[in-house]
């Protein structure tokens, strides 16, 4: 049985769609009921998936595995994922945006589902994709806040709702154990993510002010203690939060580090103190669980599916849009031991064979 991923992008960034994508491929591979897996990329161009490590070979799990690349061009995907289509008795769409193209790429007898991550589908959709919605056979929601959205926006669809939680790169599990954060150094509240101003719900801005409504409680000592806030992403929203970093008086405390390659990004959460991104708009929460995997608590807000994830045992939670709660957060779990082992064991429960198990119940 072939079973085809059709994908927005895959290789050319690394955002949480891409990550939890590539780990789909590596899911349906894993099937027992699939013999062969093909992927089609709308973003990524031919040379970027020959150089990604998860696409690099022809084979993915000892099953044959077929790579198409189409750089942008909506005619060249809609083509190849016609062309893939064939003979495929399942198709998972990536994203609701190519969703109309896989409806039409899924032939009589194709199951066709759809992955639901988060704010994309928490709305009314265009008419073109609400029709494309009746032809999926199964939606993936990835938290139950996700499903109980969609599920009031369309009733019909609730038969059809499966709750397939996100997972972690099995890379992350696999690096050392975490240990505690390094001594003698100013506690680092570090926040991971894209900064776009299409991202407001981030909550970036609450958190910068937050920081500098840190109590003294917050505070060491030693004036060269005091905390310091790390942002480790980029975007064109970077110059204005420079700015209001600058306007808040805290940007001698606040560092910018831009992208960061795999490696010292797993770095920076191994010396950060503990993670914070109090985002009201995360289907998921992806980036919690690599905090948590690397040992570190983690700060958000009780909104959308954060608190599936965040709880006492993990971190704390402030109320949306309170800057002097989230503040009394921050404080609290910069102070608050942690066990790092603790915090792993907990994201072990979103490993990559949980994934693979929930990926092929949501079949039937």
């Amino acid at each position: 049985m072939k079973a085809v991923l059709l994908a927005p992008e895959f290789a050319a960034t690394d955002g949480g769609i891409q990550r939890i994508l590539r780990l789909y491929l590596t899911a349906l591979a894993a099937d027992p009921a699939h013999t062969r897996v093909e992927l089609v990329a709308l973003n990524d161009t031919a040379d970027q998936l020959a150089l990604h490590p998860a696409t690099t070979s022809r084979l993915i799990l000892g099953k044959p595995l077929a790579v198409t690349g189409c750089g942008g061009s909506k005619a060249a995907f809609t083509r190849a994922a016609w062309q893939a289509g064939s003979g495929a008795r399942r198709i998972v769409c990536g994203h609701i945006g190519q969703l109309p193209v896989a409806a039409l790429a899924a032939r009589p007898g194709c199951a066709l589902a759809l992955v639901a991550h988060g704010i994309e589908v928490w709305e009314k959709p265009s008419p073109v994709n609400q029709l494309a919605l009746r032809r999926a056979d199964r939606v993936f929601c990835v938290s139950t806040y996700t499903r109980d959205r969609l599920a009031e926006l369309h009733p019909r669809l609730v038969p059809r709702l499966r709750i397939v939680p996100n997972a972690l790169d099995p890379a992350l599990l696999a690096a050392p154990a975490p240990k505690p954060p390094p001594e003698g150094r100013p506690p680092v509240v570090l926040c991971v993510g894209r900064l776009s101003a299409a991202d407001a719900y981030k909550g970036y801005d609450h958190l910068l002010r937050a920081f500098a409504l840190l109590p003294p409680s917050a505070f060491h000592a030693h004036p060269e203690l005091a905390p310091r806030l790390r942002f480790v992403g980029d975007g064109d929203d970077r110059p204005r939060l420079e700015g209001l970093a600058r306007e808040l008086r805290i940007a001698d405390r606040v560092e910018f580090s831009g992208r960061l390659p795999d490696a010292a990004l797993r770095q920076a959460f191994a010396d950060c103190t503990c993670f914070a991104l109090p985002s009201t708009g995360e289907g998921f929460g992806l980036v919690y669980l690599e905090a948590l995997a690397a040992g570190r608590p983690c700060v958000g807000v009780a909104a959308a599916a954060v608190p599936e994830l965040i709880n006492s045992a993990v971190g704390v939670l402030a109320p949306p849009g309170d800057d002097p709660a989230l503040a009394v957060a921050l404080a609290e779990c910069i102070a608050r031991p942690w066990d790092p082992l603790a915090l792993r064991a907990a994201a072990l429960a979103y490993d990559h064979p949980r994934l693979i198990a929930a990926l092929a119940h949501a079949w039937a």
